[in-house]
Order: C-alpha cells, then structure tokens, then sequence
C-alpha cells in the first residue's frame, strides 16, 4: 500500500509518485498554487487599433496606398446609428444618392461625407471600382460623432492571383490587407 506524504491517504488503488511521495490530487494542488501569480494585476481595457494596409489585395487585383486620412468626422444623419451594434474598427462602405456621399455600415446610415476633397476621392474611386479601406476610429454615442480612417488606393496589378502572390517578395516590407 502507498501513501501521500502531504494528506495522509493511503489504500492499494491510490497511485503515488515515487520521485515526490504525493499523490495526484496533491500534486495538481502544488501545480495550481506554483502556477498562480502571487500580485495578480487588475485587467487592463483593451485598446483596438487601425493599422492601415499600404497594400491592398483583392478581386485578384494589387493596390497601392495613395492617399490615406486618419481622422475623418461625419455629419451626424437626422436619426443616430444604433451604437450597441457599432464597435470600433468596423469596416465602412459608401454609397453616393443625389451626389452626397454616405457612410454606411451593413445597411445602417452612420452620416454624410461633407469634406469637399474627400467626398470627390470616394467617388473617383467608387466609379474606377478601386478599393477604399475605411474602418470606424471613434465614435460618441451621447453627442453622435462618428469618426472614420480612410485611405484610398491604386489598382497596379489587374491579374493577381494566389500563385503570383506566393511569388511576389515585395510583400516581405508592406502592411497588407486584403477585400473582398
């Protein structure tokens, strides 16, 4: 018969290492212990970041980054965006109805464009069918500020494909992201 050198149990069927004289339920118990840290530190909140791709690959075509826009605010719609179902980093498409463009996200209206230059870039690009990477930055629910990341490309590969993008080193130095 073998016994635990720290609870004492003993019988024929308790399995006991021979190395420490513990059995397993102590064991694990001293594993638990050695494992937990002594000053657990509070969590921190987790902070979401945008890293704009200065590649951008999709619909087997290659873009470049041209332009891109780190804090555009929107014109607040006459009814506010549901912001339970908004999070930040969510990507953003646009639509162009009566020459104003909009922000939408799925079929939601989070606001109007009203940056002259920026409105003309998102509708230069949406008739070249060239990608435009848009995600959500910030926004506040109370007052209704959405702000968005926007940066436009140039399409410099129309026939990429997976086995050229195998190929293609100069990928090895870029942020790349990739469309649908």
């Amino acid at each position: 018969m073998s016994k635990c050198r720290k609870c004492g149990r003993h019988g024929l069927f308790l399995m006991v290492n021979i190395k420490t004289g513990l059995c397993a339920n102590c064991q694990r118990e001293i594993m638990q212990k050695e494992t937990e840290p002594l000053n657990p530190e509070p969590q921190k909140p987790v902070e979401k970041s945008i890293e704009i791709p200065t590649v951008y690959i999709g619909n087997h075509t290659k873009s470049k980054l041209v332009e891109k826009f780190e804090d555009v605010e929107l014109q607040r719609p006459d009814s506010m965006p549901n912001f339970s179902k908004i999070d930040c980093c969510d990507n953003v498409c646009f639509v162009i109805e009566n020459d104003v463009v909009i922000a939408k996200r799925l079929v939601e209206t989070l606001g109007f464009v009203t940056d002259a230059h920026i409105a003309s870039e998102i509708k230069n690009s949406l008739e070249k069918h060239r990608p435009i990477f848009s995600q959500i930055l910030g926004y506040d629910d109370e007052t209704g500020e959405i702000h968005l990341v926007i940066a436009f490309y140039k399409i410099v590969n129309y026939d990429y494909t997976d086995y050229v993008e195998e190929r293609d080193r100069s990928l090895d130095d870029e942020t790349v992201g990739y469309y649908r």
